[in-house]
């Protein structure tokens, strides 16, 4: 049985993951300078994305390299709709309708993923999930103050409960991965499939800045 997967991933994915990082419209928003309809339009793209990885994974429950991996409390795609619904209105889906390319690209890709290489979706929980747990609550605090949210609303994508908890979820995640049975190659497979996800990021993140 194969280790540290998750460290792998890790040192595998960090330039692309600082390149993203400072893609398009990330730095905007992280300083909290990103206009509110950009940041609504980010999340409504981002919903394309996990829409697709968790219908995906949910697909594959059964699939002896997904099964340790579902997802429970990590899944974001009933948060990020309730956000949607404080931030853009009842009629978000009309409002801000998925759009860009590069978010399409990746769901298309998630999909047929799903349908004929279920494995490599681990790639993209480890991209998506430990990202969210590492970098929620910093996000929640910038999208709170830039965009006068309260409380929940808005930011529940972001909130996946105190402290304790978020480091719980992140080890149990990276324990899932450490624990796949998964030879060099098909490890090595998985670093390239986040590799891949790292750089679609950022050209989501570029899409969204505009010409």
């Amino acid at each position: 049985m194969s280790t540290g997967l998750a460290k792998r991933l890790r040192e595998g994915t960090w330039p692309l993951h600082a390149a993203a990082e400072r893609a398009g419209v990330m730095p905007a928003m992280l300083r909290g300078a990103l206009p509110a309809l950009g940041f609504w339009q980010m999340q409504r793209n981002l919903l394309l994305v996990y829409q697709a990885l968790e219908d995906g994974l949910a697909q594959q429950a059964s699939h002896p390299l997904l099964a340790p991996l579902q997802l429970g409390p990590l899944a974001r795609c009933a948060a990020l709709q309730a956000d949607l619904a404080d931030g853009a209105g009842p009629d978000w889906h009309t409002a801000l309708p998925p759009g860009g390319a590069a978010a399409t690209a990746y769901a298309n890709r998630l999909q047929a993923l799903a349908r004929h290489q279920p494995s490599a979706l681990a790639a993209h929980a480890y991209v998506r999930y430990l990202g969210d747990l590492a970098g929620g609550q910093a996000l929640r605090r910038v999208a709170q103050k830039a965009y006068g949210l309260h409380g929940e609303a808005g930011t529940r994508f972001f909130d996946f409960g105190p402290p304790a908890e978020v480091a719980r979820l992140g080890q149990g995640l990276r324990t899932a991965l450490d624990s796949l049975p998964l030879d060099d190659t098909a490890q090595q497979a998985l670093v390239a499939e986040a590799q891949w996800a790292f750089a679609q990021h950022a050209l989501l993140f570029e899409e969204l800045a505009g010409p």
